[in-house]
C-alpha cells in the first residue's frame, strides 16, 4: 500500500466516492482547500480512499475520510491501519497531541477504538499520541 498527495485528476474519483457514499460527507472542494492536506491511499488493484488531514488547534489534527467502495472491508481496514500509524508519524514529528474523527459508522468507531486505540470523547473519537 501506498500513498500520495491527492491531484486535480483524482478529482473525478474522489468525486464518485463521495456520491456512492451512504454517510454524508462534505464537498470535493473541503479536501483541496488550502487549509486542508488530501493523501490518497492506494494499492496494486487501485484507489481504496482519500484521507483529509486538517489542523484543529495548536495540538489537534482532524481526519475525514472516504472510501472508494464502502464495501471493501480488508481493503479498507488496511487503508486505515496505515493511515492512522503515517497520521500518528506526522503528529509525533510536529508537535501534535491528538487525532480526532467523526463518524456515522459504528463499525468504523468500534474497529477505531478496539484495534487502534481511539477513545470515544462525547460525539468524537481521539487518539492520544
Amino acid at each position: 500500500m501506498n500513498s500520495r498527495p491527492l491531484t486535480v485528476a483524482d478529482l473525478p474519483m474522489l468525486q464518485r466516492a463521495l456520491d456512492q457514499d451512504q454517510f454524508e460527507h462534505l464537498e470535493t472542494k473541503n479536501f483541496t482547500m488550502d487549509s486542508a492536506y488530501s493523501i490518497v491511499y492506494e494499492d496494486e488493484q487501485g484507489p481504496i480512499g482519500i484521507l483529509r488531514y486538517t489542523k484543529e488547534s495548536y495540538c489537534r489534527l482532524r481526519l475525514v475520510t472516504v472510501w472508494c467502495n464502502n464495501q471493501d472491508r480488508k481493503r479498507n481496514a488496511a487503508s486505515v491501519i496505515q493511515a492512522i500509524a503515517d497520521t500518528v508519524r506526522k503528529c509525533k514529528t510536529n508537535g501534535y497531541k491528538e487525532i480526532v474523527f467523526c463518524t456515522q459508522s459504528p463499525s468504523l468507531a468500534r474497529f477505531c477504538m478496539d484495534r487502534l486505540g481511539f477513545v470515544a470523547e462525547k460525539d468524537e473519537y481521539v487518539l492520544h499520541v
